[in-house]
């Protein structure tokens, strides 16, 4: 390497000593009578090639490679420099190729692979059950998860933590106040925040004694923005209490500000696992073995690799399974991150594929543009390559200085790519979040740049140059000489037949790839425009809905019943209230009920949504029963009775009279006594799903929704049944809602992807005309001298026109052509953003090939125009 710094005086020493032996050979022929232009000639030859004999000497210093790729740089600087335009476009191509998908990358790594805000994070693991075999188990959460004496058993048995935590996530509390506030928080061993090397910044964590006994030290540690935002930032709020859920907690700690906890939804609380049951009253959880309802964290020792985890975790996870007979346990263990539990991964991971897909193909537009750009670039210097080719450079070291010209422009358009999107993302995502509903509006994510988000930049851009520099580099190397230097470039390279065929087929990926982003984003929008007029089957105005989760504010089955019976008397007394009625899951609410049920006679169990409703609710909402009849007053007694839809009845007993019936789940059966009118009661979109709806009984009192109908000010009501629950009990949080309200849960995600896919699709359309405008403006200019001469004999000037339009516009139909079947192939992953719209909706694979080929027709006629203006005696000269 120390030869490298020298080149320049090896390079100096070299040429002196070949000077030398030059001088001394012609000296030699001039002592012997030659003249001085003889002498010096002779001893040319005889020395031979000057070129050869450096190149030789350079290959024998080792690091001749390197001088060439510094060669190849300054060359290509030089060149790119000259050519400023060709230079920008190329860039800012693979600028918005390389930069939106680096900003969408910076998101994912956020999400899922960036290790967890903490002191030395790298130590710090997630351990996750998969189990497999026949066997039962309860589930609290996800199915991954651990029961808390198979945590024990970790803790107590491993040997490769320094120590192990466990903890509840997405706890759902109330924070009793002058305005009652729903909270997010975590139940967690005591050893939690040891785990973690984090420590409040006020007060202390958990001790020992705080989960010595379960149930007996209501103690909670808050973070900063609770602190902050809800505590009113009280200096003295260390040894004082608050209620969560009606029960009384002493404040023993206050984390740093910043610190939002092991969730992607920040963590607003922290409280001991031995308080579980205050928290569920469900029942006592700790010492139930075969219940998935706690996540694992182990900071490892120093030196400890994941495979030496695996390996003694997994000694632990065979003895568990000894207890439960049918059961084997597999572990999947990994870096702690914000979004990493399988099941979360499950539904992370298909969505990120979907994005970077399509972010992908916005990138794989610009890489065939910057593709067509070099290749008439390539066609500019054919007469500079035959030369270079015809003195001796062999075609692999062309094809190398090439490359580094587009390893160059794809290193610039990377970088500043990579700097737009590192910093306009982290705004955009902030104005994604604020669409989002409150409960996930303020996620824990980090945009920062890491090395991770360094890497990728940096692999993708080299990645680019090398995908759109490739086939025009090796297009270039594979000149006709003979032609090339008489300067024919019609006859040669790039400008012969498979040339042309090489840049229409560039182009036509292009439109084809724009047509598929441009027909997603026209579904989209077609879908929440049809979601805007849509009609659910059922009577969204001027019903109000106010969601009570009873169980975890300490209620028990006799409370909430006289409590949801008193509330519905008091909302049927306020003015303009014209009924009132309960369900399990309100219309549209994202609240599912389900289960598994057989039909007499048929075999098969089928998975079936349903509702537990008052007999009230049908009118409230609007649905008529069609046949037999509504529930009684007395029908919840028996809880065998059942109603079901039209589509339910078609779909169990075709041609059949439903009425009388039966529907069996495990040993009880009910009786069909009424059919419901068809509705999307409970996914937008689907009105001909199978569903049931049950009697409401006393227990489902414990989670319900009151349904209001009301006629005057919603503004009004809404108050005034908010007033109605604070007034029976003032610790809680009332959220009422108009069922309105609900559709916009429904179509946010709808709206943002089709922003997202708008803008994708936009961004497309913008390079692939792009690329049709430089494609038929280069054969334009290639065809000056022809176009001149059918001028100058007569031709009519709207031939010339058409025969240049029939040019650009036939790989852009054939692109079209093979988008639009691309999209109707796929279209389907699209579905459950469609609200029951057809996925191949005529309208849409309709009007946005029209509206692309216009616009690749508006490309083409700008450049074809010009043809029109050529001069014959001076299109004659050209060339």
């Amino acid at each position: 390497m120390k030869q490298w710094w020298n080149w320049r005086k090896r390079e100096s020493e070299l040429e002196k000593e070949i000077q030398h032996h030059l001088r001394m050979a012609e000296a030699d022929r001039r002592d012997r009578g030659a003249s001085t232009a003889d002498a010096q000639a002779a001893a040319r030859r005889e020395f031979g090639n000057v070129g050869l004999t450096k190149e030789l000497a350079r290959d024998a210093w080792g690091w001749r490679w390197l001088q060439d790729l510094f060669e190849d740089v300054r060359y290509g600087l030089r060149v790119l420099r000259q050519n400023p335009g060709y230079t920008s476009a190329a860039i800012l191509a693979i600028a918005l190729g390389v930069g939106i998908n680096v900003g969408i990358f910076s998101v994912l790594n956020g999400f899922a692979l960036r290790l967890l805000p903490i002191p030395r994070a790298d130590q710090l693991v997630s351990i996750n059950q998969v189990l497999h075999g026949h066997f039962s188990r309860n589930v609290h959460g996800e199915g991954g998860l651990v029961s808390y004496p198979e945590y024990r058993d970790y803790r107590d048995h491993s040997n490769v933590f320094s120590q192990l935590a466990a903890y509840e996530p997405f706890v759902d509390v109330t924070l009793a106040g002058v305005h009652p506030e729903q909270l997010l928080g975590a139940l967690a061993t005591c050893n939690f925040f040891e785990v973690l090397s984090e420590h409040p910044a006020q007060g202390r964590g958990f001790t020992d004694s705080d989960c010595s006994t379960p149930g007996g030290n209501p103690v909670v540690v808050v973070s900063d923005a609770v602190w902050r935002q809800n505590l009113s930032a009280d200096p003295a709020l260390i040894g004082k209490t608050i209620l969560l859920n009606h029960t009384a907690y002493t404040v023993v700690g206050i984390m740093p500000n910043g610190f939002t906890g092991t969730e992607v939804i920040p963590t607003a609380f922290w409280v001991p696992i031995t308080m579980q049951k205050t928290f569920d009253g469900a029942g006592d959880y700790l010492e139930q073995d075969n219940l998935s309802w706690l996540t694992m964290l182990g900071r490892v020792h120093p030196g400890v690799s994941l495979k030496q985890v695996h390996a003694d975790l997994s000694v632990i996870a065979g003895r568990i399974d000894q207890r439960h007979p049918g059961r084997s346990t597999s572990l999947l263990i990994a870096p702690a991150t914000l979004f990493g539990r399988p099941d979360e991964r499950a539904l992370f991971l298909p969505i990120a594929s979907v994005v970077l897909a399509a972010f992908g193909l916005v990138l794989l537009i610009a890489c065939a543009n910057v593709s067509n750009l070099l290749l008439a670039r390539a066609t500019a210097r054919q007469k500079e390559i035959a030369l270079r080719l015809a003195i001796g450079a062999g075609r692999w070291r062309l094809m190398r200085q090439l490359l580094t010209e587009s390893l160059l422009l794809s290193l610039a358009g990377g970088a500043v790519g990579s700097l737009l999107a590192l910093w306009s993302f982290e705004g955009i995502i902030r104005f994604v979040m604020s669409a989002l509903p409150r409960e996930v509006s303020t996620l824990a994510i980090n945009l920062a740049p890491d090395f991770r988000v360094l890497a990728y930049a940096l692999g993708l851009t080299l990645l680019t140059g090398i995908a759109f520099g490739l086939i025009p580099a090796w297009k270039s190397s594979r000149l006709d000489l003979n032609t090339a230097l008489k300067n024919d470039g019609m006859q040669s390279g790039s400008g012969a037949k498979s040339g042309r065929l090489l840049r229409h087929t560039l182009v036509g990926a292009q439109v084809a790839v724009c047509m598929v982003l441009l027909l997603a984003a026209g579904l989209l929008l077609r879908a929440l425009s049809y979601a805007q007029t849509i009609d659910p089957g059922f009577d969204l105005k001027h019903v109000a809905s106010v969601a009570l989760d009873l169980k975890v504010q300490g209620y028990d089955v006799n409370r909430a019943t006289v409590f949801t019976q008193t509330l519905r008397q008091r909302i049927a007394a306020i003015p303009g209230v014209t009924e009132v009625a309960q369900a399990e899951d309100a219309p549209l609410s994202h609240d599912w009920s389900g289960g598994e049920f057989s039909i007499p006679g048929k075999s098969g169990d089928l998975s079936i949504e349903y509702n537990r409703v008052t007999p009230e609710f049908f009118s409230v909402i609007g649905v008529p029963i069609v046949r037999g009849r509504n529930f009684g007053p007395n029908d919840w007694r028996g809880n065998s009775v059942v109603i079901v839809t039209e589509a339910t009845a078609r779909r169990f007993w075709p041609g059949e009279e439903p009425l009388g019936k039966t529907l069996r789940e495990d040993k009880r059966e009910y009786s069909v006594i009424g059919v419901a009118k068809d509705a999307q009661v409970s996914h937008l979109g689907e009105s001909d799903s199978t569903y049931l709806y049950f009697p409401a009984t006393p227990e489902y009192s414990l989670r319900a929704f009151v349904l209001t109908r009301f006629a005057g000010d919603p503004a009004v009501t809404l108050k005034a049944v908010r007033d109605a629950v604070q007034s029976l009990d003032r610790d809680l949080p009332a959220d009422v809602a108009r069922l309105e309200d609900y559709l916009e849960v429904w179509r946010t995600p709808s709206r943002i992807a089709s922003g997202l896919a708008g803008a994708l699709g936009g961004l497309a359309l913008l390079l692939a005309s792009i690329g049709v405008y430089g494609m038929v403006s280069y054969s334009v200019n290639r065809s000056v001298r022809e176009i001149g001469i059918r001028i100058a004999l007569g031709a009519d000037s709207s031939k010339i026109m058409a025969h240049v339009l029939r040019y650009a516009m036939r790989p852009v139909l054939i692109g079209t052509l093979v988008g639009t079947g691309a999209c109707a192939a796929v279209s389907w992953i699209l579905s459950s953003l469609l609200f029951g719209l057809n996925p191949r909706d005529p309208i849409a694979f309709i009007a946005v090939p029209v509206f692309l080929l216009l616009v690749a027709l508006a490309a083409s006629y700008i450049p074809a125009r010009r043809a029109l203006r050529v001069d014959p005696v001076i299109a004659l000269r050209y060339e």
